[in-house]
């Protein structure tokens, strides 16, 4: 009992954290396909031409950090709007970007590549517009490594210009 008690609290404790993490996992992707579907509908100055980038890019963000309030052990550190290079939708360096910064309760913009007036609808040359999100999980039991960086990501093409 002395020897087999201590694994099977450990096992627990490490059940505890996974579970957390792969719920997280699953709020953070629900986050990322929500923002990257508003993304898209709000498409580019083509519907909206009056719009301004930074007025997009809060509506997005706002909706994002809306639903990573149900993240339970883990903190959102970045949101990014972006046109993905890569065939998978995946973030590169070099690809246009707004970034946004979360630090505590203060959001704060980071590099500006991305105006809306480049998110083009016209098909069939859509833009893809790519959501990030960069987290950090902080498992409550401890079993885990500490502080654990994931990032989340979706991508939508911007919805087309109806005539």
């Amino acid at each position: 009992m002395a020897v087999v008690i201590p694994v099977l609290v450990f096992l627990l404790m490490g059940g505890f954290d996974a579970t957390v993490l792969i719920t997280n996992k699953v709020t953070a992707g629900y986050a990322v396909r929500q923002g990257a579907r508003l993304a898209a509908e709000l498409g580019g100055t083509q519907t909206n031409p009056a719009a301004s980038t930074q007025n997009y890019d809060q509506q997005v963000v706002r909706n994002v950090l809306a639903v990573t309030r149900g993240l339970t052990a883990a903190g959102v550190m970045e949101i990014d709007i972006y046109a993905p290079s890569k065939a998978d939708g995946s973030y590169t360096a070099g690809d246009p970007v707004d970034q946004y910064l979360i630090s505590g309760t203060t959001l704060s913009p980071g590099k500006q590549t991305f105006p809306v007036s480049n998110r083009n609808q016209t098909p069939p040359d859509e833009t893809s517009i790519g959501i990030r999100v960069v987290w950090r999980y902080s498992p409550p039991a401890g079993v885990f490594p500490q502080n654990m960086q994931l990032t989340d990501y979706a991508v939508m093409k911007a919805a087309p210009v109806l005539r």
